[in-house]
């Protein structure tokens, strides 16, 4: 993996995912460093993020002897500060004895090796995700610029200067280090944590290895990024890996998750916990099928990604926002290459066209 990331907002795009109706559970967000009981021996806490989103939810399950977690936040100070008063005041002394961890990118795993070093934890996480997270880590930040600088101009976006310098690829400012991984679980696999039977849903497209955890007994499915209130996950393709079809493994993961009860409360990592699972998974289906029949539509003359931009998104983006966009575009384009919709062509500059078959 190529470049770390978590969900983008779709508040500007031209095509936003429709949003239903939604059952959310009349209780209150925690404030930073508190925690609130959201079933007998799940409590959910919010950790402060300096960004978009403004936080990640963390999970708390209460354990005869400690305490299982689910995802860290950031290594940043307020992150910290917010870990301080949640061991004062909830955790109370007794330690964490499981840090899970849903996925790779930094605001779900940036402190895990500083809270596995405090409590004594095991950290559990899939396979996919650590080799993905330490060969981030063990990467030089300009070759990783680079690779970026050549893959965005490939597919028609101008970069003079890496589009991620200054502190978007400082890995120190994310991550306290990659953890030393105890046990990776697998799909299928199933544990006990905080009384409850667990069963491992890895899922694809928002990140490679990203694992929900599903109760079926209690009606609970803590799904990451993977399953958001309010926005949709980035499913984006990354330098690392051009020629891959997240948006094929993201709607194949969606299909799965189907197989979830209609009233079971999701507990996701942005926004509040709902029930609406289903209607959920077909207004973000529904929201790429649009996307996908519009660049279809678009594309009966030869467009780079870069041109498709304004296509799928209402507004103009800079930044690093601009480059999230463009993986996600591509992503598009490689599902509708991969089923035979569109072709790739290459033109004389080495940029890439993208036409109907």
């Amino acid at each position: 993996m190529s470049e770390k990331h978590g969900p983008i907002t779709h508040t500007g795009e031209k095509y936003p995912s429709p949003r239903r109706e939604l059952d959310y559970l009349p209780i209150e967000p925690p404030s930073a460093g508190r925690a609130t009981e959201v079933v007998p021996g799940l409590h959910w806490a919010r950790i402060p993020l300096p960004m978009e989103p403004t936080h990640i939810n963390v999970w708390l399950m209460e354990e005869s002897d400690g305490w299982t977690l689910v995802d860290t936040g950031m290594a940043l100070d307020p992150c910290r500060e917010a870990w301080h008063t949640l061991e004062r005041d909830v955790l109370r002394g007794r330690r964490l004895g499981r840090i899970f961890v849903t996925h790779d990118h930094p605001d779900h795993m940036g402190l895990a090796t500083w809270l596995e070093r405090r409590h004594g934890a095991e950290v559990w996480m899939s396979a996919a995700s650590h080799e993905s997270v330490t060969a981030f880590l063990a990467a030089e930040p300009a070759a990783i610029e680079e690779r970026m600088r050549r893959f965005l101009s490939a597919h028609g976006m101008a970069v003079e200067q890496g589009p991620a310098r200054g502190t978007a690829l400082r890995p120190d400012l994310w991550f306290d280090g990659a953890p030393a991984l105890s046990h990776a679980p697998a799909d299928g696999d199933t544990f006990l944590a905080g009384g409850r039977d667990w069963r491992i849903i890895e899922t694809g497209g928002h990140c490679h290895g990203h694992l929900c955890l599903h109760d079926p007994a209690g009606g609970l499915l803590v799904s990451g990024d993977q399953v958001l209130p309010t926005i949709s996950p980035n499913v984006s393709v990354i330098s690392g890996r051009p020629e891959a079809d997240p948006l094929g493994a993201f709607l194949a993961s969606l299909q799965r998750l189907e197989a979830c009860a209609e009233d079971t409360i999701v507990l996701p990592s942005h926004g509040r916990p709902f029930r609406g699972l289903h209607p959920r998974l077909a207004d973000v289906r529904d929201h790429h099928l649009r996307q996908l029949e519009e660049l279809r539509r678009v594309c009966a003359e030869p467009r780079t990604a870069y041109d498709l931009l304004p296509v799928l998104f209402g507004r103009p983006l800079r930044g690093f926002h601009r480059v999230l966009a463009m993986g996600e575009t591509v992503a598009h384009l490689n599902y509708l290459r991969s089923s035979g919709a569109l072709e790739r062509r290459e033109r004389a500059d080495g940029v890439h066209e993208f036409v109907a078959a």
